[in-house]
């Protein structure tokens, strides 16, 4: 996801430069940060669960959501920026629900696992 960040991002750079509309170019930056935050965010939960021997369930499912709120938003944010579809204005909200799923699933996880490690003690 990060490398397709980086591609989007460069290539987006040269496709907008004949853009006069601001919006569009925003709502690209916008989709590419939005990828690279979260690409970030994946990789890390990933050396979390790959660390820890125990995994509760929200937290498997944790980055599941994210990856499918980021195509989801992100996607339909590179679409409306680069094509007349507008529409799909109103599939990015779909995504941004996934996204705050898996960080309330993550935060979930984490702090219950805490409370279960210091009981444990």
């Amino acid at each position: 996801m990060a490398l397709l960040c980086v591609l989007f991002g460069a290539a987006g750079a040269h496709w907008l430069e004949a853009l006069s509309d601001v919006d569009s170019k925003d709502t690209y930056e916008t989709a590419v940060r939005f990828q690279m935050f979260h690409s970030i965010a994946l990789l890390s939960i990933g050396l979390i669960l790959n660390s820890q021997l125990t995994i509760n369930r929200l937290m498997g499912y944790s980055p599941i959501f994210i990856l499918i709120g980021t195509i989801v938003f992100c996607g339909s944010l590179y679409l409306i920026s680069l094509s007349s579809l507008k529409w799909l204005g109103a599939v990015a909200p779909v995504g941004a629900v996934f996204l705050m799923l898996g960080w309330l699933m993550l935060g979930f996880s984490v702090l219950t696992e805490t409370k279960r490690r210091k009981t444990s003690e």
